[in-house]
């Protein structure tokens, strides 16, 4: 199932505001979208009081009403959708602004798309009823890069009967308006930067793999993960210094626009698994299993592996097409060495028996029909166990 109909080689209708310290021009720019404004976010994402409060303080210039929507704690749930889809109707709001990171982007796309339409979070992502309306107009100011989940048009919530997380994509949900301000994340760690960064390029790497992939999608993608294995590193060294991090913004963006027309993948498939039944958040799996879900899709899709190690700039000259594959997954392995990042789920206290679970819940996902070859459960739960 690609992520928009089938007939559609690339869209990408967003405006994207790409700026350092752009967080007081935001009224000016949400004036012309909407005059009466919800800014969600949950409560463990309320990140940056400070860039908050400037933006605050910038909105009310121009808006006759703001209101901070935080009452989401952490992981959103059907309720908590449901509960804020209302508050969005009874306050008229006719403009929605996600602030925050993952948790606050999935609140904000689902939020402003349920407020429009006659239906509850169950119905739209379990009962699969579609909607009717276009949502609320929703700008998305993320506090970190969201591995390209800033841009696109689909989300995936918490189920509060079986707690396992379900996903939604429809051209609707796309934001109106992206600003993309990397000051806001100017206080990452060192270990957010550098596990943000992977996940990055794990999104990347999942869209160029995507079937649905085309000349278009793969280009964005190669570029951001040109620019995070450039500037990753410089990121983490020089933590001051917002040109590197602006390089990781950018990135972001660019995974996010690649995706939006071609899927994401196996690796996204199972990060969402992965959250859903350990403590581990989006980030740190998707930098987790990159590497194994890459040397388990090596074989089957060698040539576009040839173009990520010349994005990795990886010397594949005189080399077998083969020989030129191994050097991209040798690149991200050198990546890693280089930050130290953990390549075992085992490291995270995950436990290996909730590896079945992970497979059977992985496997549910309608994307992974994107794939470039069939994927049986049994084979989802084979790389879990390399990853453990």
């Amino acid at each position: 199932m690609p992520v928009l109909p089938e007939w559609i080689n690339f869209q990408f209708p967003p405006k994207i505001h790409f700026e350092i310290d752009c967080g007081y021009k935001l009224g000016s720019f949400v004036k012309n979208i909407g005059s009466r404004v919800v800014l969600i976010t949950t409560q463990k994402e309320l990140e940056n009081s400070e860039e908050l409060s400037i933006i605050k303080t910038s909105l009310e210039k121009h808006a006759e009403g703001v209101i901070i929507y935080d009452d989401i704690v952490d992981r959103v749930h059907f309720k908590d959708l449901d509960t804020c889809a209302h508050f969005l109707r009874i306050s008229n709001a006719d403009c929605v602004i996600a602030y925050g990171s993952f948790e606050s982007m999935n609140a904000g796309k689902a939020a402003s798309l349920l407020a429009t339409n006659d239906l509850f979070a169950e119905e739209l992502l379990v009962g699969r009823k579609q909607p009717k309306k276009k949502g609320l107009p929703l700008v998305v100011v993320p506090t970190k890069p969201l591995l390209g989940n800033e841009c696109s048009p689909f989300f995936s919530i918490v189920d509060d009967k079986d707690k396992n997380r379900k996903y939604f994509a429809h051209e609707w949900a796309f934001p109106e308006l992206i600003v993309s301000d990397p000051k806001i994340g100017a206080g990452m760690s060192s270990s957010e930067t550098a596990k943000t960064g992977i996940s990055i390029l794990s999104a990347a790497v999942d869209s160029i793999l995507s079937k649905y992939a085309n000349e278009i999608t793969s280009s964005t993608a190669l570029r951001s993960i040109e620019l995070i294995s450039k500037n990753i590193v410089p990121a983490i060294r020089e933590p001051r210094n917002l040109g590197p991090k602006n390089s990781i913004y950018a990135a972001s963006l660019l995974a996010g626009i690649a995706q939006s027309t071609s899927s994401l993948g196996l690796c996204y498939a199972l990060s969402l698994a992965v959250t859903t039944v350990t403590n581990l958040d989006i980030f740190q799996s998707m930098s987790i299993l990159l590497p194994h879900v890459m040397e388990y899709n090596l074989t089957s899709s060698a040539g576009k592996y040839v173009m990520i190690a010349r994005a990795l700039d990886e010397d594949v000259t005189n080399i077998s097409v083969i020989e030129a594959a191994i050097k991209a997954v040798e690149g991200i392995r050198k990546i890693y060495l280089e930050l130290r990042i953990p390549q075992r789920l085992s490291e995270y206290e995950v436990k290996k028996i909730d590896l079945p679970g992970i497979a059977t819940l992985a496997a549910t996902y309608s994307f992974l029909d994107c794939l470039p070859r069939e994927l049986p459960k049994n084979e989802i739960e084979t790389i879990l166990v390399a990853a453990f």
